[in-house]
């Protein structure tokens, strides 16, 4: 069975065998208690500024999820561009010590390209990144950043839209338009099928 890891894990597991990267351990069992005795996750805690730490979690993985995200609006929000460049620095040190890199799965929005959602109200939408621009713009930055990295790294972005916490529904992977609302676990679950496709490459 392949093994995934996920930086950001403080939502839910996919059941598959998962690194689990987290800044709090505690933060993440109080979260997510049953997996304190869970066989198939095991968890790496520090600052993500360990890069001996991020590449371990990443070690031997099909696919990483950079699922690390910060959701005040804040000025200066860089948590997509700190992860991206950590996770590609952990990924050249895997690389120097003959390992394989994994396939990177990158959660973004539709709010970063609006031709996904050309069907709602410019307004509407004008008015959404407003509300979200810092958080907007670190996400577009930090796709910047990784196509820079293309030649390098298998690297796939996911651009969901609004998303929801509600049961899982069904979804479908659509690269000219989103559907909305979405459920974080239908959201996971295409994440997962993009992981295992072996086609590769941005999308």
């Amino acid at each position: 069975m392949p093994t995934y890891a996920v930086l950001g894990a403080t939502g839910n597991f996919p059941d598959r065998k998962v690194n689990a990267y987290c800044r709090s351990n505690l933060k993440l069992l109080r979260l997510i208690p049953s997996i304190a005795d869970s066989k198939q996750v095991k968890i790496f805690e520090g600052s993500l500024n360990d890069t001996k730490l991020v590449a371990n979690c990443l070690r031997v993985t099909r696919a990483v999820f950079l699922a690390v995200a910060s959701t005040p609006n804040v000025p200066g929000c860089t948590i997509a561009q700190n992860t991206a460049r950590q996770v590609i620095t952990a990924c050249e040190a895997l690389k120097q010590e003959n390992e394989r890199r994994p396939k990177l799965i990158v959660p973004s929005s539709a709010s970063v390209d609006h031709s996904l959602m050309s069907d709602q109200p410019a307004l509407l939408l004008r008015v959404l990144y407003c509300a979200f621009q810092y958080v907007y713009d670190d996400l577009k930055a930090a796709e910047h950043f990784l196509r820079s990295q293309e030649d390098l790294f298998s690297a796939t972005l996911v651009r969901p839209g609004a998303l929801c916490n509600d049961e899982q529904r069904g979804y479908e992977l659509d690269l000219q338009h989103v559907q909305f609302p979405l459920s974080f676990l239908d959201l996971a679950a295409g994440m997962l099928e993009v992981a295992d496709d072996s086609s590769g490459g941005m999308i």
